[in-house]
């Protein structure tokens, strides 16, 4: 396993950042928007939507691009549109204009995910992939504590407008790492052809795998529900019975996203004791555990402000047990194909989460029974899909 130096690590997560802050930033902003653009909260999920869907498709293309080119000169291209696109949105004056540059928006932000991903499959495999993951997994997850606290502070000095304002700061900013520290690691050799007929073969060779489809699906459903939480936490927060201000939600927000942080730390060193099919299989027996707490506060009408915040915590934290160990055992038979591979996961996650956001308003509801219900669904099958799809998946003998 190459170890990865100080900085290459730090631009890493930077890029990894990018994908959350191009979201979360702006969640405590959401019902005020609503206000702003004259529109309805339907409406407003759907920037949340063309976000997820722009990173779906942005990362079905991106894996094939980075494949066949390296992965720096891709990179820096989906970094200039991603300020471009940031800076649309700090202009745009109604809500169809923004959904667009949303979509713009996702679409570059999808090269951080696919990219990073992709860098560390070509420096290491197996198990030592899986704590490279796991070690940016922990450093990134820190974006959505951070990012909604840094949108509640900087919507006390202005309005929404502020918030893609230090968006395009901050896309100017990961691209200076990247032009200062992060080397191609694809050697001109090792690059594919850059075709339809290619990239359709690479989808095609990648999804006959099933044991790499039911990883995929997994991730989805678990990322659906996470995208359930994130974009649904601020009306049911700060709407019935609650009523928590825009202020009081980000830190309510950063409270229970901060154990994901955590989550994905204490994964990295049970790695050093656990295979990663293991910690997975842990991660999703908590999501089965955490659907029955959901369901029962609902079944019970207890939705106390201090058990949904638990709730939460757990539903959050789930993705550290997960996501990382997902992506480490689904990448490991397909390293000559890394960056579709890592595409076409991270086009599950994108897809599900695109779906699940507006489906919670349009059918849940955006209260906090609505939003837990959703989130306890999505939980519940991915739990029966992994147990039941990677049951003969064995941990390897050390």
């Amino acid at each position: 396993m190459t170890k990865l130096k100080k900085r290459q690590s730090a631009t890493l997560a930077l890029l990894s950042a990018l994908g959350p802050f191009q979201f979360d930033t702006y969640l405590p902003a959401l019902p005020a928007l609503m206000i702003f653009m004259a529109t309805n909260d339907v409406m407003v999920q759907l920037t949340i939507t063309a976000s997820l869907l722009g990173m779906a498709a942005g990362q079905l293309f991106v894996g094939p691009i980075t494949d066949a080119m390296g992965r720096r000169k891709p990179l820096l291209v989906a970094l200039s549109v991603f300020i471009a696109s940031a800076f649309s949105c700090l202009m745009s004056t109604d809500i169809s204009w923004m959904i667009g540059s949303r979509f713009i928006l996702g679409f570059s932000a999808a090269a951080g995910f696919v990219i990073v991903n992709a860098y560390i499959r070509d420096v290491a495999i197996g198990d030592g992939a899986a704590k490279l993951y796991s070690t940016q997994a922990a450093i990134s997850s820190l974006a959505p504590v951070v990012a909604p606290l840094v949108g509640g502070q900087l919507l006390l000095i202005g309005d929404w407008h502020i918030v893609f304002l230090f968006l395009v700061f901050m896309g100017g900013f990961v691209m200076a790492f990247v032009l200062l520290f992060l080397p191609e690691t694809l050697p001109v050799e090792n690059r594919s052809q850059l075709s339809f007929k290619s990239t359709f073969g690479s989808w095609k060779f990648i999804l006959r795998d099933s044991r790499f489809v039911v990883f995929a699906l997994v991730a989805g459903l678990l990322f659906g529900s996470i995208a359930v939480f994130i974009s649904g936490a601020p009306f049911a927060l700060e709407g019935e019975p609650f009523h928590l201000t825009p202020t009081q939600y980000t830190f309510a927000f950063a409270s229970t996203t901060i154990v994901m942080f955590a989550a994905n730390s204490i994964n990295r060193a049970l790695l050093h004791k656990f295979a990663a099919i293991t910690l997975l299989r842990y991660g999703l027996v908590q999501a089965s555990f955490t659907a029955l707490l959901m369901i029962g506060a609902i079944v019970f009408s207890y939705h106390s402000l201090v058990l949904t915040l638990i709730a939460f915590a757990l539903s959050v934290s789930v993705m550290g047990f997960t996501q990382a160990n997902i992506m480490g055992l689904a990448m490991q038979k397909h390293g000559e194909r890394a960056g579709v591979a890592a595409g076409i996961i991270g086009f599950s996650t994108s897809l599900f989460g695109a779906l699940a956001a507006p489906l919670t308003s349009m059918i849940f509801g955006l209260d906090v029974v609505g939003v837990t219900l959703f989130m306890s669904i999505l939980f519940i099958v991915a739990a029966l899909l992994g147990f039941f799809g990677l049951r003969k998946e064995k941990a390897p003998k050390h």
